[in-house]
């Protein structure tokens, strides 16, 4: 019978790590769930763990109540289990139709002052009953375990706690890096449900032998241990909670900290979570064989406080080091997607150095602590309050650690206070309930606290948590500091640390704000003169839907950062209301710190910051807005790949009236092209109308309306003085100016879809918030939309952009810092050293084209071109690449339809073919340049031509304009069946060259009047 109680025992271990596998999935992706109803403000957040901890402790209470009269609480333990995994089945569904009613019929009949309120109770019916379901799980299965298990129950309540522990470490783990890119938050979800009922099974068979054992109705005898006080249940229940408050606030802080070292990304934030449990675990498992052996459980439990409290604040000696360790990480480490788990690998390895000690105590003390509880004869009900106690002590650290602690002492004093509140229960247990503490040279009180104290008045002096250290961002730069940086600005708020560094000499400063060390916006402080790329992103998101309309009512901003666009558009007078919804206060109070660049944002009265969720905010306004703007910060980070789902681009359009419109920011850095995709999808489908613009070659700006057309951009914005010298200092000084931002139609972004495989980004299934941060690592990129502007074709101006003009030779900083811009320039000083005037053009050409112009302008000179066909056909076209695209019609004549340079006849018919087909680019005859195209590739030098990567490139990609300008799919479509495999590897690799195909062979025919 021992044997098999044995046995059976080892089994409940086993399965409770299934039990904690399944209850961390669901507390993950509840906190995700509820997120997207309930917004992810800092209240929002501590809402959904309320509900959560709050939920266990009820259960847990629930149980101590009538645990003891439970004749077979492993078998009431399988039943919850059931009724947990069956409401896990069905959680997916329960949310989308009571969500999707709250929507659609019960929150727009209710005043704007209950729809919060409305929303907590919806979300507390959504996951409440299933969190006091979870809450009952660990007192029934302790009880049912301590009953088979006889005179053993340190050792029970250490090994459950130990497997609870472990299955909640791996879980964390499995759901972000193997369930959720697999089967998405639905699946997850319902697999941790199926997880439920598998346990439910397996425990049924061993809850038969619990048939045949007696109900504890008789509690054992009280005994004390010589020299120890009698311990009171209440103050036993009182060090349960505030231990779980003090452990929680580590944990907390700890991932603040770690957060701003190892990146804001769901990645390192669950790598965090389960060193931390796995800590946890590791200290059930050492006290499982010895707890049974304690002479008293309170005096060990008083030694494992003081200990907790010196090694947490030991971490933070040990995390001053994180950065330099990642500084050094990011250096040697392989920028690969290898590289990128060997990276989590060392994260991991980081948060355990710095969370472990602690940690390992933290495991101890609720098993301890309970275990005292039961040797004084309080029965099996101690395991439910014990547990309650200590829930409810996490949640108030919780609460106290976002909302109290970390705004106003910061970091480091957050951690502080945890650990003082440690390591003085634990001295207050040492005094209390120490054996034969009277018989010892050294009394356990001194013995303790000397060393306490020492560590203590050390992280007060030595430990300094350097702002351009935690700024650095460090896990991109792969630098420790920031170099040169003066801080002006730092703050932990509740949901993000926000710092505001200034960078340059005077006249030259530039300040930059950052959330956890990543930098959202960098701009030209006071009377710099030098414009950044940030602000031409800030102003441009303001200004291209400005010019869109003459007057907008009411504009909603997403993400205040540096407040510039705000700033923008409360420079034109037209605009009545700007609200400016942002979730971290200390955004708002760091970006005072930019000066007047931004000051409209805070002063004129026509500004609203509000500090909430967007997605909440919005729904509890009545009215609807003319124009919603978002720029969150990278979809990388904590909780913003929401606002780039296909979810929130469905919501969006309930917000704007009938013909307003929507503006997305999003970046280009730091992202792949199928990532970029997975947004421009999500939008594509819930948008009538989207076109992209660029601010500059790494930000995308995208304008989409839900009903109707994206008007063309005019020229209304110039007349608002304020709004017109912020764009003059960004290079931007008339509409024409404004018009190079354009890139992309609704036609072309949907034939830019099809070049790369995507999977539309999702709520369910957030592809985003999983690979981006890998994208981030790998310094992967998108430049395809920028490079359009370099593409020898004028494929922009197809795609519903300006016609080509001649941009005069200036200098580069006052243009906007575009490729079409740059090429445009360039193109110019091509022709003028070519065909105009060769003195100008020759100091600011580009050395290779200077080459190609004075070998070209050679031959011609001396009527030898021709000599050598195919690489004259070769110097013709690379030119033709150089500058067809980007001249004005006047000057393109002149250079190509009927060449000036050109003093003699080629002699050669491969050449002469070469300068026929560059004349009918350049006359738009569309035909005759299909015709010579193929007779070039068909030609006796066409295997040369063919594989020669500029002249093959140029004349396919001419061919294939034609055919698109012509609306003739069938000739594109047999081009490329005939030619395309027979290109060489780089032109068949460039992405303009492959969406100029594409769209080509989907070409109509175009109406001619």
């Amino acid at each position: 019978m021992t044997l098999a109680k044995s046995r059976a025992g080892t089994w409940l271990l086993w399965i409770f790590v299934l039990s904690g596998f399944s209850g961390l999935i669901y507390q993950s992706i509840w906190t995700q769930y509820l997120g997207l109803f309930l917004g992810h403000s800092s209240y929002a957040q501590s809402l959904v763990l309320i509900l959560f901890m709050g939920g266990m402790a009820v259960g847990a209470w629930l149980v101590s109540r009538w645990s003891s009269k439970v004749r077979r609480p492993l078998l009431a333990y399988a039943v919850i289990e059931v009724v947990i995994g069956l409401l896990g089945l069905c959680f997916d569904g329960i949310y989308h139709g009571l969500t999707g009613w709250a929507y659609g019929q019960l929150l727009p009949m209710l005043p704007a002052s209950q729809l919060q309120n409305v929303r907590w109770v919806l979300a507390a019916a959504m996951v409440l009953p299933q969190c006091i379901l979870l809450g009952a799980t660990f007192p029934l299965m302790s009880a049912g375990y301590i009953r088979l298990q006889e005179h053993a129950e340190g050792r029970v309540l250490a090994g459950l706690y130990f497997s609870n522990s472990l299955g909640a470490a791996i879980g964390a783990i499995a759901s972000t890096y193997v369930m959720l890119p697999a089967i998405g938050m639905p699946g997850t979800v319902f697999s941790a449900g199926l997880i439920n009922i598998l346990v439910a099974i397996v425990v049924y068979p061993l809850s038969k032998r619990e048939v045949a054992l007696p109900a504890p109705d008789i509690a054992p005898p009280v005994t004390t241990p010589q020299g120890a006080a009698l311990p009171r249940p209440n103050l036993i229940l009182l060090a349960a909670g505030l231990t779980g408050a003090a452990s929680f606030v580590y944990e907390i802080t700890w991932i603040r900290m770690l957060s701003l070292a190892l990146g804001t990304t769901i990645h390192s934030f669950e790598l965090m979570l389960a060193a931390f449990i796995l800590g946890i675990a590791l200290g059930g498992l050492w006290l499982k064989n010895r707890a049974d052996r304690l002479v008293s459980p309170l005096q060990t439990a008083g030694w494992i406080q003081v200990w907790m409290g010196i090694a947490a604040l030991a971490s933070m000696f040990v995390y001053a080091n994180a950065f330099e360790w990642v500084s050094w990480l990011m250096k040697v480490i392989v920028r690969s997607a290898d590289g990128y788990g060997l990276f989590n690998l060392a994260s991991a390895g980081i948060a355990l150095l710095v969370m472990f000690p602690a940690a390992f105590f933290a495991g101890m003390t609720l098993p301890l602590l309970t275990l005292a509880l039961l040797r004084q004869g309080h029965g099996e009900k101690a395991i439910g309050q014990a547990y309650a106690f200590n829930t409810v002590g996490a949640i108030v650290g919780v609460l106290a650690a976002v909302h109290l602690l970390m705004p106003l002492l910061g970091l480091k004093y957050a951690l502080l206070t945890a650990a003082v509140v440690d390591i003085g229960l634990g001295l207050f247990l040492l005094k209390r309930y120490a054996v034969d503490a009277g018989q010892r040279r050294v009394p356990p009180l001194v013995l303790a606290g000397a060393p306490a104290v020492a560590v203590i008045a050390a992280s007060v002096a030595l430990v300094h948590f350097d702002p351009a250290m935690l700024g650095s961002s460090v896990f991109r730069t792969g630098f420790a500091a920031l170099q040169d940086a003066r801080p002006m600005f730092y703050k932990d708020g509740k949901t993000a640390t926000v710092t505001v560094f200034e960078i340059g000499e005077k006249g030259l400063e530039q300040r930059m704000i950052s959330t956890n060390g990543k930098v959202d916006a960098a701009l030209g402080y006071n009377d710099s003169k030098k414009a950044t790329a940030d602000e031409a992103t800030m102003l441009l998101l303001a200004a291209i839907p400005m010019s869109m309309r003459e007057s907008y009512e009411r504009v909603g901003v997403i993400g205040f950062g540096s407040g510039m666009t705000t700033h923008a558009l409360l420079g034109n007078a037209d605009i009545a209301q700007v609200d400016t919804v942002e979730i971290e206060p200390a955004m708002v109070e760091g970006a005072r710190h930019l000066g007047h660049r931004v000051d409209r944002a805070f002063n004129d009265p026509r500004s609203h910051v509000v500090i909430d969720d967007a997605k909440a905010y919005f729904a509890s306004v009545p009215k609807k807005y003319d124009l919603i703007i978002s720029e969150p910060s990278n979809p990388w980070m904590g909780g913003t790949a929401s606002l780039f789902s296909t979810e929130f681009y469905q919501y969006v359009p309930r917000q704007l009236n009938k013909d307003g419109l929507f503006v997305q920011w999003l970046q280009l850095y730091e992202i792949t092209p199928g990532l970029v995709n997975s947004v421009l999808s999500a939008m594509q489908v819930n948008f009538k109308d989207t076109k992209a613009y660029l601010a500059n070659q790494t930000d995308l700006i995208l304008v989409a309306s839900p009903h109707g057309s994206v008007p063309e951009l005019g020229s209304s914005i110039f007349k608002q003085p304020l709004l017109a010298a912020d764009l003059a200092r960004i290079g931007i000084k008339d509409v024409r100016d404004l018009q190079d931002t354009m890139v992309m139609d609704r036609q072309a972004l949907e034939g830019y879809l099809s070049l790369y495989p995507h999977q539309t980004n999702s709520d369910m299934f957030p592809i985003l918030k999983l690979t981006a941060p890998q994208a981030r690592f790998q310094k992967s990129s998108t430049p395809d939309f920028n490079m359009l502007g370099r593409a020898p074709w004028p494929l922009i101006a197809r795609f519903g952009g300006p016609s080509p003009r001649t941009i005069a030779s200036g200098k580069p900083s006052e243009h906007l810092p575009l490729e079409t811009v740059r090429q445009g320039m360039e193109a110019s000083r091509v022709f003028d050293a070519l065909v105009g005037n060769p003195a100008a053009a020759d100091a600011a050409i580009s050395n290779i084209n200077g080459l190609q112009v004075d070998a070209l302008r050679g031959l011609a000179a001396s009527c030898q071109l021709g000599s050598r066909p195919t690489r004259d056909a070769s110097l013709i076209f690379y030119l033709a690449a150089q500058t067809a695209a980007h001249l004005d019609a006047d000057r393109l004549q002149r250079m190509w339809g009927k060449p000036e340079w050109l003093k003699c006849t080629a002699g050669d018919k491969t050449v002469d073919a070469s300068l026929a087909l560059m004349s009918a680019v350049a006359e738009g005859r569309h035909g005759d340049v299909i015709r010579q195209g193929q007779a070039l590739f068909d030609g006796e030098q066409g295997h040369y031509l063919l594989n020669d990567g500029v002249a093959g490139f140029y004349i396919f990609g001419a061919m294939q304009y034609a055919a698109l300008a012509e609306g003739n799919a069938p000739i594109a479509q047999q081009m490329v069946e005939r030619y395309w495999t027979r290109l060489d590897d780089s032109s068949r690799r460039n992405p303009s060259l492959q969406l100029l195909a594409v769209m080509a062979s989907r070409a109509e025919a175009p109406v001619r009047q």
